[in-house]
């Protein structure tokens, strides 16, 4: 099965192959079956009870735009762990000379590697 990263994935999944895997890897399931079933044939229709939309920090794009964990990017910055998570979840802000730096790998990734 593909990845679901966009809504319009869900109007091409295989509503069946999805229930028969869950169920494949929890039988217990098996008692929520006509539900799932319905369930995902409502979300492949469009019709959701709520959608949800995370924003994530501009901080978090960079380090995922190098594919680092919040560890391996700390550490070829030079911070703390703590420090990149609160910046990522907005409880602090980066000093000047960070934030410069932050921009810069935002817009050239690649020169993460230069500050190991």
């Amino acid at each position: 099965m593909n990845d679901i990263k966009t809504l319009e994935d869900l109007k091409h999944i295989d509503v069946d192959a999805i229930v028969a895997a869950v169920i494949a890897d929890d039988p217990d399931a098996e008692m929520i079956r006509e539900s799932l079933t319905r369930s995902l044939q409502e979300a492949k229709a469009g019709q959701f009870g709520r959608v949800t939309k995370i924003e994530v920090s501009p901080i978090a794009e960079t380090r995922h735009k190098m594919g680092l964990s919040q560890s391996q990017f700390a550490k070829a910055i030079g911070i703390s762990v703590n420090t990149l998570k609160s910046w990522e979840q907005g409880q602090r802000k980066p000093s000047g000379a960070a934030e410069a730096l932050l921009k810069i790998l935002g817009k050239h990734p690649d020169l993460v590697a230069e500050l190991g």
